[in-house]
């Protein structure tokens, strides 16, 4: 439902799933992701921070919880936000380290820092894992800085 768009029944959803098990660190992130959709920042973090109190080494969890600094950063401009967001990520990756959406936003961070080394390394490697999530803007803009 929270990729569909429909807010409403996934908060039902992830309330039901709260109810049936208090200690699933993975409504919290469910939370987490409606807060963030929402742009409420802060209470997504709180959400976040939940869930990783249950389950410390959930990537998922890390890389939702580095995204909310990312787009602090984005939406700011200030360097530590983005640097708390490239800790989270690469944290996330020494959990798992075949998370397509964790590299793709480690590469972007990266990018946002013109560290085209570190950008391309980890653009390549979310590549050589299918790339889902990578878009041809963020290709582009990225051949740009860099000059592959």
């Amino acid at each position: 439902y929270l990729y569909k768009g429909d807010l409403k029944t996934a908060m039902y959803r992830f309330n039901q799933a709260w109810l049936l098990d208090p200690k699933n660190e993975n409504v919290f992130w469910g939370f987490g992701a409606i807060y963030f959709t929402f742009q409420d920042f802060k209470t997504a973090l709180s959400q976040y921070d939940e869930g990783l109190l249950l389950n410390s080494q959930n990537s998922n969890i890390i890389t939702d919880k580095a995204s909310v600094y990312l787009t602090n950063y984005q939406m700011n401009n200030s360097s530590k936000d983005l640097n708390s967001a490239i800790d989270l990520f690469e944290k996330s990756l020494t959990i798992d380290s075949k998370n397509q959406n964790t590299l793709f936003k480690l590469s972007a961070s990266y990018y946002f820092k013109k560290d085209c080394k570190n950008a391309l390394k980890y653009y390549n490697e979310c590549k050589e894992l299918g790339g889902k999530p990578i878009t041809i803007e963020y290709t582009n803009a990225l051949n740009q800085l860099c000059k592959k």
